[in-house]
């Protein structure tokens, strides 16, 4: 079931900007009134007077005041400062417009009375609308947590009316404390409960982790917000590939031990937890999630500086999470380096190997706890490397497959009784088999590994018989992987979002298996191996990626996404642009999919969903030129959100969600799987930037390269 509020479907139309935050007009002052100044007329002399009679000497009558030009009672703050003659116009006087001055006009002493009233006025009412909603409660201490939520509530509506009360050193400020800007479970529900269209989903009533002891590790959030964010990551990014191990990170964390905790991975997992964060009635709005993520990214840059040179699996784990930003960023060349020197700690500290002295000395934890633990953190080391060495074709630094693994038999006992849901929603409840998919995944990173290391081979080299052998032999080991899988891991049964990964993950090593046969080769084989053709096999394996992809939106929708979904967005939107078709909707609605997810994913991650965007949008520009058509002569085949969204992605000058410059700034070796009309066009580049520069004809600088 898709977590969409109805108030922000992310089906509506997108914003005009994409990923900009709301800001609010400025009020301005009221417009001060004009009283005219009257003076009294002198009266007409006597009509008659003694002779010897003094005549008073006659006065000028004073000059009438024009009732179109009364006489100004206040002057503009600035004329007033300078003691000048002001012409009272508005917005702004003559002289404020022509010093391009910033022009202002204080209330007058009636004015301010008056608001000072009102106020006063609705003070007083929302006070008493909250103590009869107080009083209508019970005192006893199971409902307190429903006064807190109301008097929160009120807070949330009316801030300034309660600072005073909230200020005060009373025994309410002690039991309530004002809620701090923050990303917790409790405005989420706020949220929900001030949302009358809201859908008839329940809210989990606290979050799956919590945290007690945050405070020793950073001043930056409190228990609350910690919870929140740390719940957000283990249910949506670590379960698919099992980086950090729940529990031990989290006795350590509450134990102040720092040998599966540290402060800087502490701060990379609650910056992770950001971009799975959102306003629950306004998905676009990552306002607050933002403001916090910049604090803990400058807090990540000195913590590095500090913790670089340790020698301990936090470390290791830092390294990697950090490749993997740098890579949501479009520097992915950069990127690369982290994880390698992730993956040197590692192997120094012997995580692979059985019995590994880092995880078996001094311990004080059962044996099977920090075996288990060692399982599941060294395959998610090397299952990122080989990720790594696919995608942007990199030589391992491990070159054999950890020594410990999970049996079936051992992850079937430790699946019993786990339960998974789309936290903050309490449904649907699923049983995710996280072992079950650790086990079934290393088999295929074991198979992902040997395919990256053939790759590296070309161009340099020529394909020959054996490698073509090889190849078919790599691909039956991809075919037996897939018929052997268990039940509990097939997308029949389990749509988790771990479990949908681990299936596009399949198929994008299918494709790049494929890709290799496809670019290196200069004419057919003589005698290729029998029911190996990569064309065809590749052009099957994309297919079933976008069909994945509509079912992650179907189950999911887009409001949190697992990191590496940026990968199958790209190929599945890509590929679609070849597919589309009258006579075949399904791939409107692939790209659909692909253009809007990457489109969310942007509001939380770096500049790399916008070259994705971009990229996506330039094939789809050369398809419709080669074809002699365009988007405006075929509406159906591109829907209304994905034009939308391209419209500002192709637009000029300020307003463009991508220029030139940000084209040069990506320093991303990123591999294009499948671009439509590469033949026709003559552009073949393997990486991103390449490819981008290539199609938007533009000049690569020397340095851009190497950065």
């Amino acid at each position: 079931m898709e977590r969409v509020s109805s108030g922000d479907n992310v089906n509506d139309q997108p914003p005009q900007r994409l990923a900009t935050p709301l800001e609010s007009p400025e009020t301005q002052s009221p417009a001060n009134i004009l009283f005219p100044l009257v003076f009294p007329t002198p009266g007409s002399p006597p009509s008659s007077t003694a002779p010897d009679t003094k005549l008073p000497i006659p006065r000028l009558r004073a000059r009438e005041r024009s009732r179109n030009n009364p006489r100004l009672v206040r002057a503009c703050t600035q004329c007033q400062k300078k003691k000048i003659k002001c012409d009272g116009a508005k917005p702004k006087c003559g002289l404020c417009e022509r010093s391009g001055a910033i022009c202002s006009y204080t209330k007058s002493k009636r004015e301010s009375q008056q608001l000072q009233f009102q106020s006063f006025e609705q003070r007083i009412s929302t006070y008493e609308s909250l103590l009869r909603e107080i009083v209508s409660q019970s005192t006893t201490p199971d409902n307190r947590q429903s006064i807190q939520d109301a008097i929160h509530r009120r807070f949330q509506a009316s801030p300034d009316f309660f600072s005073t009360l909230f200020a005060a050193n009373s025994p309410l400020n002690q039991h309530v404390p004002l809620p701090r800007p923050g990303l917790s479970l409790t405005r989420m529900h706020q949220a929900w409960q001030a949302d009358e269209s809201r859908q008839a989903v329940a809210l989990v009533q606290q979050p799956p982790i919590q945290v007690t002891s945050i405070q020793r590790w950073t001043s930056l959030v409190d228990a609350d917000v910690a919870s929140h964010l740390l719940s957000l990551y283990f249910t949506w990014e670590n379960p698919t590939w099992q980086l950090v191990d729940q529990t031990q990170f989290m006795h350590d964390l509450e134990r102040g031990r720092t040998r599966f905790c540290s402060s800087l991975l502490v701060h990379l997992l609650l910056f992770y937890g950001c971009s799975f964060s959102y306003n629950l009635t306004r998905i676009t709005d990552r306002r607050e999630e933002k403001v916090l993520g910049e604090k803990l990214y400058a807090a990540i840059q000195r913590l590095w500086q500090q913790d670089k040179g340790r020698l301990d699996l936090p470390t290791v784990q830092s390294s990697i999470l950090i490749s993997i930003l740098c890579c949501t960023f479009g520097l992915d060349k950069i990127g690369t380096r982290y994880l390698t020197r992730g993956v040197e700690i590692g192997v120094r500290l012997e995580i692979h190997k059985e019995r590994s002295p880092y995880f078996f000395s001094d311990i004080d934890d059962g044996p099977t706890a920090i075996l288990n633990c060692q399982k599941l953190v060294s395959w998610a080391v090397f299952d990122l490397q080989a990720l790594f060495c696919q995608v942007y074709r990199k030589a391992p630094v491990l070159l054999e497959p950890p020594a410990v693994e999970f049996s079936q038999e051992e992850a079937a006992v430790l699946d019993e009784g786990a339960e998974w849901c789309p936290y903050p929603f309490q449904t649907p409840v699923a049983q995710p088999f996280f072992y079950t998919a650790s086990w079934v995944r290393s088999q295929l990173v074991a198979i992902v590994h040997d395919i990256a290391c053939f790759a590296l081979k070309f161009p340099a080299s020529t394909l020959g018989s054996g490698d073509w052998d090889y190849g078919y032999t790599l691909y039956q080991r991809l075919l037996g992987w897939n018929a052997s899988l268990p039940w509990t891991v097939i997308l029949r049964h389990n749509t988790t979002p771990h479990i949908i990964c681990l299936h596009l993950y399949y198929h994008a090593t299918t494709v790049s298996l494929c890709e290799i046969f496809l670019q290196n080769q200069s004419s057919p084989p003589s005698q290729p191996p029998p029911r190996f053709d990569p064309e065809f096999i590749k052009s099957r394996s994309l297919d079933a990626i976008g069909s994945i992809v509509l079912l992650f939106k179907h189950c999911h929708g887009w409001k949190s996404i697992p990191i590496v979904m940026l990968h199958y967005f790209c190929i599945a939107g890509i590929h679609a642009v070849s597919k589309l078709h009258p006579r075949e909707p399904k791939w409107s609605l692939v790209l659909e999919s692909s253009v809007v997810g990457l489109w969310h994913m942007s509001l939380g991650w770096g500049r790399l969903c916008k070259a994705f965007l971009r990229m996506i949008y330039l094939v789809l520009q050369r398809r419709d030129k080669g074809r002699g058509g365009g988007l405006a002569e075929q509406p159906s085949l591109v829907p209304p959100r994905v034009e939308a969204i391209f419209k500002q992605m192709s637009g000029s000058g300020s307003g463009s969600l991508w220029t030139e410059a940000d084209t040069a700034a990506l320093s991303a070796g990123y591999i294009v799987y499948h671009v439509p009309g590469d033949g026709d066009s003559g552009v073949k580049p393997r990486g991103l930037q390449e490819l981008l520069l290539a199609m938007e004809g533009l000049a690569i600088s020397p340095n851009s390269a190497d950065q």
